[in-house]
């Protein structure tokens, strides 16, 4: 009797605090089965994590607009593709996101710069992180028509994107934009919002001088992308069109 009434306060418990599904999944689990009550307990509690953890998968993968999830385990590991899988798989912990750190991927087409941000965007939705997937030229002219048209708007928008715990911008700085005062002033609030940043190009942040008109542009938004980053150059060929077996 004692077992039973403590399952039962254990049960009023998590429903006080907010937790009505794990509650509900251990009485029913207790009412259909003969077994040590504390086991049932922790597997009802067990199955209730996984299906709020898939819950907020599911909601944060929805906002994220990444598409198609993208994971580790197809990543393809060629020889000539010259990976350091180590560190691929090290930031994979998504420890440079409590740290508020940024990662800059970059390569020639083809290479799996897009693949790889995508991974750890999906990670970062895995592990219930707010994440933003986004090209950089869409950003770019969304801003510029949000400032023709509304201050506030724009305000509003910088600020929401700002808001992320992992922005994603595929596509770096893949467009020339009118307004350089614009693009300079969004990465210096997504670098005092302290949230991290993940951006894919085919340029090395040394050379992104020679992609803007204006060079000290470029230095600004690179030192504030590239002051607390971890680097991942992608090498080898087209994976769009190699074939191994025939290289």
């Amino acid at each position: 009797m004692e077992t039973s009434e403590n399952v039962a306060k254990i049960c009023e418990s998590l429903q006080m605090l907010g937790y009505s599904c794990a509650s509900d999944k251990i009485r029913e689990a207790v009412m259909h089965s003969v077994d040590d009550p504390l086991a049932i307990v922790r597997l009802a509690l067990d199955t209730a994590v996984t299906s709020e953890r898939n819950t907020k998968y599911e909601k944060c993968l929805r906002i994220s607009k990444l598409g198609d999830p993208v994971f580790f385990r197809d990543l393809l590991t060629y020889k000539v593709r010259q990976l350091d899988l180590e560190y691929i798989q090290s930031l994979a912990t998504l420890d440079f996101i409590p740290n508020g750190e940024n990662i800059v991927i970059w390569g020639p087409p083809g290479t799996g710069k897009t693949w790889l941000g995508k991974a750890y965007a999906t990670k970062a939705c895995q592990e219930g992180k707010r994440t933003r997937w986004i090209t950089y030229p869409f950003l770019c002219r969304e801003l510029m028509r949000l400032k023709g048209e509304d201050s506030k708007r724009l305000e509003a928008r910088i600020n929401y994107y700002c808001s992320f715990d992992l922005l994603c911008i595929d596509e770096f700085p893949n467009y020339d934009v009118e307004d350089k005062f614009l693009m300079q002033e969004f990465f210096n609030q997504a670098k005092l919002s302290g949230h991290s940043i993940i951006v894919c190009g085919q340029c090395c942040p040394e050379n992104w001088d020679s992609l803007f008109e204006v060079k000290s542009f470029a230095q600004s938004i690179r030192g504030r992308l590239t002051e607390r980053a971890h680097r991942l150059e992608l090498k080898g060929p087209d994976l769009r069109t190699y074939v191994p077996d025939k290289a």
